[in-house]
């Protein structure tokens, strides 16, 4: 509950958008799920964003761009527009449907997925390994998915335009391996890998992500380096650098070995899809 809202305002313009915003107590509104659910009292007025032209997907030479005003659902049906030819954006759409229930997709903005940064969001740690880049409007700046989640400022006050998700190269394979309490919760541990393959089918780049052993999705970049210069998942393995903490879900130990198995599979799993490509 929003407890001192007293004002919404309807810009018509992003000029005017931004006017509002640097008034103070005044927060965007995406699908209102991330403000709502924060029951943020400072919260004193809102702006709506409906007629600002922030649900539009376009799409460039290497990338799919998405609207911050894009429902979840939204976001990934156009995913699957494009997912016989980039294994990239079929695992995003993928994800979004494993991630949120099928309610919570239309009515939950790509907006609000952003300002919440759920430590414990596949969708955020795939965007992470996918190398996604996200371009806020109050700031005029473009801002990888590792800056913006580990950033310290309010977040809920900024303006996002759009996330850009990068195709990827066409012998390409993702892999995402979990483990949670049930297929359907959300993870304590988890792992999600992005491999492109060179002409002699060795790992030319790759980009590992973990959930789960850190305050927020870390990538590994030690254990990518590792990959691409051996090409052996293993050496890559050895190279992890993860500190988890402890808590009800599970022991620091239990979680670094899980980081560990999680990883292996999500790899291989990447390995294998980019060999079929």
């Amino acid at each position: 509950m929003l407890l001192n809202l007293k004002t919404i305002h309807e810009p018509q313009t992003l000029d005017e958008a931004l006017q509002r915003l640097a008034e103070p107590g005044v927060y965007p509104l995406y699908g209102g799920v991330a403000l709502q659910r924060s029951s943020n009292q400072a919260v004193e007025a809102v702006i709506k964003l409906d007629r600002l032209g922030l649900d539009r997907v376009e799409e460039s030479d290497d990338a799919l761009t998405f609207g911050s005003m894009l429902s979840l659902e939204q976001v990934r049906t156009a995913c699957l527009e494009y997912a016989d030819n980039a294994p990239t954006l079929r695992a995003l759409a993928e994800t979004i449907r494993a991630d949120q229930p099928e309610t919570l997709r239309h009515t939950m903005a790509l907006g609000d997925l952003l300002v919440e940064r759920d430590p414990q969001s596949l969708t955020l740690a795939l965007l992470l390994a996918l190398g996604a880049t996200i371009r806020r409007v109050d700031k005029a700046m473009h801002l990888t998915v590792s800056s913006w989640l580990s950033a310290e400022e309010d977040l809920a006050r900024c303006l996002i335009a759009d996330i850009s998700v990068p195709f990827g190269a066409a012998q390409a394979g993702v892999g995402i391996e979990k483990v949670a309490r049930t297929p359907a919760d959300a993870p304590i541990v988890a792992a999600v890998a992005y491999i492109e393959l060179s002409e002699d089918d060795r790992p030319a780049y790759s980009a590992l992500a973990l959930v789960g052993v850190a305050e927020r999705a870390i990538r590994q970049k030690e254990a990518e380096r590792a990959l691409e210069e051996t090409g052996d998942v293993e050496q890559a393995l050895a190279a992890l650098a993860v500190d988890p903490p402890s808590d009800h879900w599970g022991s620091a130990e239990y979680r670094a070995e899980m980081a560990r198995v999680t990883a292996r599979r999500a790899l291989m799993a990447a390995m294998a899809q980019a060999r079929t490509a």
